[in-house]
């Protein structure tokens, strides 16, 4: 399925990064700042992405990605200017993509890096207050329709993110102004959806919710008793 691109407002504690599918780059010096490889590009490649959007690897380059992406595919869609400087792109997409630098310079993320994907799943973790996850009969937790590998959902929830902080109780709370300009502080909360007439205590259950229980409490995250009857169609 074609990527959705969806410009928002950056979080970012720091100005000078843009993010793209949670991805930070320095849009002043262009750096990408997780695992990639620049790529130069071809006339014919800097034409295809102009006209069609996508980005097709030449032989050679084909080969030298496959050394550190085995599954690496010969076809890009969707490619990002890093000029997209004042927003976040979040992007859906199935597979390894492309960051343009310039006119005739790519940078072609390593997806397969273990630092990529939590800094994608911290962003949609904690892009609202209220984090829903959802669990399908196997066990396996899904965010935003995206399956998430368990480890990278414990490592996600590894330190508190960057906009809460915590209260008097050690609790992470987010600042909001009301409609009468008084600020007010938002609990971030999590609940897991389970399939429907599944209970928490079941053994497929259980161990990975009490591990991620354990994981929200240590950062200051509330959490519910992760019973909430859902289905799991993001399966």
């Amino acid at each position: 399925m074609k990527a959705i691109l969806c410009l928002i407002t950056s979080l970012s504690a720091s100005a000078s990064l843009v993010f793209a599918d949670g991805i930070p780059v320095d849009h002043e010096t262009g750096q990408v700042m997780v695992p990639h490889t620049i790529l130069s590009l071809t006339d014919e490649q800097i034409d295809e992405i102009q006209t069609l959007d996508t980005f097709t690897l030449a032989p050679e380059q084909w080969r030298q990605m496959r050394a550190k992406m085995p599954q690496c595919p010969k076809r890009f869609h969707n490619v990002i200017p890093v000029t997209w400087r004042d927003c976040l792109c979040c992007v859906g997409h199935d597979g390894p993509y492309v960051i343009a630098l310039s006119r005739d310079r790519i940078a072609v993320l390593h997806e397969n890096e273990s630092g990529l994907s939590v800094e994608s799943i911290r962003y949609e973790l904690f892009f609202d207050v209220q984090t829903t996850l959802r669990m399908n009969e196997r066990g396996e937790f899904f965010s935003c329709g995206k399956l998430v590998p368990f480890q990278t959902l414990l490592n996600a929830f590894a330190s508190p993110p960057d906009k809460a902080k915590r209260n008097n109780e050690g609790k992470l709370v987010v600042a909001r102004t009301s409609s009468y300009g008084e600020e007010y502080f938002v609990f971030l909360s999590l609940s897991v959806a389970l399939p429907v007439g599944a209970k928490p205590t079941d053994a497929v259950y259980e161990s990975r919710l009490k591990q991620l229980a354990s994981a929200a409490e240590k950062i200051g995250i509330e959490h519910s008793l992760f019973y909430q009857e859902g289905d799991d169609s993001d399966e």
